[in-house]
């Protein structure tokens, strides 16, 4: 669990990065996603909360995603999410 927290914390550097280097702001990073169940950092506060209603998640309920988010960061898929497609913000280049 503390590992994941050390993930975290570079995760919410980097949207901020991410932030100044493209010129909009990120407020959520997606952690999870299954269904309509979306589980994401907020950049603001540093808490996993579910998208829906941006309710953090419990210890438990935190104890029972935490492997998946940790699969997902172990997939490089976070790092994917934070960047993809950024380069088509500003549109197509003429």
């Amino acid at each position: 669990m503390e590992e994941i927290k050390e993930y975290l914390t570079l995760v919410r550097a980097r949207m901020e990065f991410t932030e100044k280097f493209y010129g909009f702001k990120i407020n959520y990073l997606p952690l999870y996603f299954e269904g309509d169940e979306i589980i994401v950092l907020d950049k603001n506060d540093g808490r996993i909360k579910r998208l829906k209603d941006k309710r953090p998640l419990t210890e438990e309920e935190l104890k029972e995603i935490m492997p998946k988010i940790k699969e997902n960061i172990e997939k490089g898929l976070i790092d994917v999410l934070l960047t993809m497609n950024f380069s088509c913000i500003h549109g197509p280049e003429d």
